[in-house]
């Protein structure tokens, strides 16, 4: 049967005569069916490269006689160890010189041998590892994603990054972000571990990014307990206040302050059923596409505005942004207009509603927020943004404002870019 984890190859290039200097004798392989290893002979021929793309070899054994200097021994996906056997022990250091990484003797034996190939493949794998999360790095990751793709009759590709990451290192800074990351990777960890009866691998793409494959069966389990585990240690990456608050307030250029939620798991997934993949690359690409809001597809910006004129000139400008953009009757009807208009993101001049409506105002709004993922944008010449994102408001910008200040918080919001 066939693992979700792909065996490591080790390729033996033969000599002249076809025969090899080390025994391959039963005791050898099943040492190496142990550790999941499979031996594969070949000779030095045109189609070498061929089976070198093929197999991808952790390790090549190569006769010395075999041994050609001038042959790179590697692919673009592939850069096997290079291990040569030798029969004189006083050409060993010639064959390092040469650009072999290691030259062994052929009266090894069967045990040695293993032990000698074991050790290898274990330094190999710990330079594939993250230095930050101690997960296999990308490479490996898409080495078991090609695996499954070809092989595999049942597979689920899971993609999860952090969400609101990068205003969290923004206000927490860089060392804080990489404690949330080994902390995430350490919650993918301890939850697999709990889901009994499937074979997992979680691999790590770089920065907020991370993989899971696993079966079908798993799936529900894998996004529920990691999601319930995720929030259990958001506690011990925020000090107390923001955590209590459940937001952080952070600045963007020209006095825009936004309020962001805490950090949690955007997650994404695929399988085997759902198409024809072409590559891991496909895979992966599929899955983060599976992740995105559905509110990303509403584009309707729904705007209250005190002055008739630039309200009708923020509709023009939004609507050629390929948005649909309608301008509220007033504050009297803006619940209403909601309910019917369902926009993405509403943009509120705050002088029309003062500080003591605008609480309640987004009390009543709390309904669609939830609903319809919908934003709040306050522009605004009243002073104290605090008041404003404490309140409920997602984004605060003070008047006076360039065009392009709102309409990048527009997108930033219909999109979900937070």
């Amino acid at each position: 049967m066939v693992g979700l984890i792909p065996k490591d190859h080790i390729l033996h290039i033969l000599g002249k005569t076809n025969e090899p200097s080390i025994v391959y004798n039963e005791e050898l392989r099943k040492f190496c069916n142990t550790e999941n290893i499979e031996l594969v002979e070949t000779i030095q021929t045109k189609s070498f490269k061929e089976i070198i793309r093929r197999y991808r070899p952790e390790i090549l054994v190569i006769e010395e006689e075999a041994f050609d200097p001038n042959e790179s021994y590697k692919s673009r996906s592939c850069q096997p160890f290079k291990l040569v056997i030798t029969k004189n022990k006083d050409k060993m250091f010639e064959y390092l010189k040469l650009g072999a990484d290691e030259v062994i003797s052929k009266d090894l034996s069967a045990e040695e041998l293993f032990l000698k190939f074991f050790s290898i493949l274990r330094r190999k794998k710990v330079l594939e590892l993250s230095q930050l999360t101690n997960l296999p790095s990308i490479n490996k990751t898409y080495t078991v994603i090609e695996h499954c793709r070809k092989h595999l009759s049942d597979w689920v590709v899971v993609h999860a990054d952090i969400r609101h990451f990068q205003s969290y290192i923004t206000m927490y800074g860089v060392s804080k972000g990489d404690e949330a990351v080994r902390c995430t990777a350490k919650v993918m960890q301890d939850t697999l571990k709990e889901i009994k009866g499937s074979e997992h691998f979680i691999g790590y793409l770089g920065r907020d990014s991370f993989l899971i494959i696993s079966d079908s069966n798993a799936l529900d389990s894998i996004i529920h307990n990691i999601q319930v585990h995720f929030k259990k240690v958001l506690g011990d990456l925020y000090n107390q206040s923001d955590y209590e608050n459940g937001y952080i307030i952070s600045s963007a250029p020209n006095k825009v302050r936004r309020r962001e939620g805490l950090l949690g798991l955007n997650i994404g997934y695929c399988s085997k059923i759902d198409r024809n993949f072409l590559s891991g690359t496909d895979i992966i690409e599929q899955a983060i596409k599976n992740k995105k809001d559905p509110g990303s597809k509403n584009k309707r910006v729904l705007i209250l505005e005190d002055d008739p004129d630039f309200a009708e000139l923020l509709q023009e400008t939004i609507s050629l942004e390929g948005s649909e953009a309608m301008v509220s009757a007033g504050l009297d009807s803006i619940i209403n207009e909601v309910a019917e208009f369902q926009p993405k993101v509403v943009i509120l001049e705050a002088s029309l509603i003062g500080h003591q409506n605008f609480i309640p105002l987004c009390k009543d709004l709390d309904k669609y927020k939830t609903e319809l993922g919908m934003k709040i944008l306050v522009a605004t010449e009243i002073p104290g943004y605090q008041n404003f994102l404490a309140s409920g408001a997602d984004v605060y910008i003070p008047k006076p404002y360039e065009i392009e200040t709102l309409l990048k918080e527009v997108r930033r919001l219909r999109f979900d870019y937070t």
